[in-house]
């Protein structure tokens, strides 16, 4: 192996060392953050729908997921057919139902769905690494510089998990949309229809770009850490050469 591509190779593990290590030290942190991320999203998001329409959910339906699951493998021929079938399955559904019309209809609801809550977990574990590997930085450099690298940790993270957990939300209005979908959530954040509508396509590219986003915060912060491990590696080096 040349040494350019020997230096490649220690610069690519000095680089993912760090974040293996912070995991490490942190993993009570990162799963916590797993855990909790998805509650936090749909509370907030289950009160930003009581606030905005004013009512209290007046039902709680769980789903019996798994037999459902079974149900559609047994009587679905085409696997093909069957993935996307069982994905759409609901885990839970809350919501308000005005029962002023008849047997009643659900003026908003929202349901968590089994995958798009594994999603929202996974963007929840992500935001923890990169918390952890922010907790792991030594305070080393400027003030002007750990403020940069605040703020860098703040937008990368913030938007990425905003990203990632809105698209795959699963929230239905009756003034806004006929099927629940996460441009619903939108809506009840007050984006007009068309705007809705217009971004519904986007919603796995916009998903993406959150995942990026923490991605790139944590090979950042991942950078950072082992820019500020060198001057102190070096400084070793050199005391044991002068000896």
């Amino acid at each position: 192996m040349s040494a350019i591509a020997l230096h490649r190779t220690e610069d690519r593990v000095s680089l993912v060392r760090p974040a293996i290590d912070g995991t490490r030290r942190w993993r009570s942190l990162i799963v916590a953050s797993a855990l909790i991320f998805p509650v936090v999203f749909y509370l907030m998001l289950l009160g930003v729908l009581m606030v905005q329409y004013g009512h209290l959910p007046n039902y709680l339906t769980p789903y019996n997921w798994i037999a459902n699951a079974l149900h559609i493998i047994g009587s679905t021929r085409s696997i093909a057919d069957m993935a996307p079938i069982i994905l759409d399955e609901w885990l839970i559904e809350t919501g308000y139902i005005n029962y002023d019309y008849g047997h009643g209809v659900a003026e908003w609801s929202m349901s968590i769905v089994p995958h798009r809550l594994a999603i929202v977990a996974l963007a929840g574990a992500l935001v923890g690494l990169n918390v952890a590997l922010l907790l792991d930085q030594p305070m080393t450099g400027t003030f002007s510089r750990q403020v940069m690298q605040m703020g860098r940790f703040g937008l990368l993270t913030g938007a990425g998990a905003l990203c990632a957990s809105v698209t795959n939300a699963t929230v239905f209005s009756v003034v806004h949309c006929a099927t629940p979908s996460w441009v619903g959530s939108l809506a009840v954040l007050g984006f007009d229809s068309y705007s809705v509508f217009a971004l519904e396509p986007y919603g796995p590219l916009i998903c993406a770009f959150g995942f990026a986003a923490l991605a790139l915060s944590a090979i950042l912060l991942a950078r950072d850490s082992r820019a500020a491990a060198k001057p102190s590696t070096l400084r070793h080096q050199t005391e044991a050469a002068s000896c």
